[in-house]
């Protein structure tokens, strides 16, 4: 049985996601790979087709040659709810799902190869940030203004999880994504401080029965994704004594565990101006 990654764009021309397509393409996966396109150019979507990607696209706009979703929404949130739709309808046709963020996201290796390795028997995958909520100043203040004092209070000590570079199996996977949109529903999409509710609502979540049993929570030295947000040098002076594990490295052109491990996915690399430019001349 086949896997399926997915990512979802608005506004982005085809050279905004290149490093994501061609890292993609060259990392060895062979699965279905399908792009949720909102307000994207006609070329961009016929780009991904030519390439064999499946595109799930709005209304479209001949006069402007453009697909056309609204101006006024949050990617961040919409997102799971048109996962959920694209994707209820393959129940039973794939194995694992990988869906990630798409301008700051690239694969270093086939991300299959890594959840048959470790996922186990669990069936949700997410990636560590390496950091506590408490000690995370974006992340501790989306988490408050989002659900507010009780609910922050109560998972304040937990480790934060990344909603950028999320995988697992088919069914549970799909169940989840309408669980995050559900609960995003429950407060504003567009959260005080920037982003939105997305990864606050799936780590609340995740600390939840079932979910808490069945999720593989990776750690970064797993070698499953970096989040170099809060792991990478550019933030080694303010967060070093608050991580709970070793900071990734670079090594021969790729990004690695502190034991020389590539990492699957890279997620946040444009955050490392030296890392960036050694990443988007690898994959132009």
């Amino acid at each position: 049985m086949k896997d399926i990654v997915v990512g979802c764009i608005t506004g982005y021309d085809f050279e905004k996601i290149k490093p994501w397509v061609n890292s993609l393409d060259r990392c060895g996966f062979d699965g279905t790979k399908a792009m949720i396109c909102y307000n994207v150019d006609y070329e961009t979507a016929e780009e991904l087709v030519k390439r064999d990607y499946t595109v799930l696209a709005f209304k479209k706009n001949d006069e402007e040659k453009r697909f056309e979703y609204r101006d006024q929404f949050s990617i961040v949130v919409e997102r799971f709810l048109h996962l959920w739709y694209l994707l209820k309808r393959f129940q039973g046709q794939y194995r694992y799902i990988v869906t990630t963020d798409v301008k700051d996201v690239i694969f270093q290796t086939n991300p299959s190869e890594w959840l048959e390795k470790n996922i186990g028997d669990k069936e949700i995958n997410v990636a560590c940030e390496s950091i506590r909520y408490r000690d995370e100043d974006w992340g501790n203040h989306n988490l408050l203004k989002s659900f507010g004092n009780m609910i922050h209070d109560h998972n304040v000590n937990n480790l934060i999880y990344n909603a950028g570079t999320i995988s697992g199996k088919f069914e549970t996977m799909v169940d989840l994504f309408l669980n995050i949109y559900m609960l995003c529903n429950s407060t504003n999409h567009w959260i005080d401080g920037g982003g939105g509710p997305d990864q606050a609502a799936l780590n609340v979540l995740l600390n939840m029965k079932p979910y808490k049993d069945i999720t593989n929570f990776a750690m970064s030295e797993d070698g499953y994704a970096a989040q170099l947000g809060t792991t990478g040098p550019q933030v080694a002076g303010k967060y070093a004594d608050k991580l709970v594990e070793k900071s990734p490295i670079l090594l021969d052109n790729m990004i690695c565990t502190s034991d020389g491990k590539p990492f699957s996915i890279v997620h946040q690399y444009d955050r490392v101006p030296e890392w960036k430019e050694i990443i988007e001349k690898k994959y132009e």
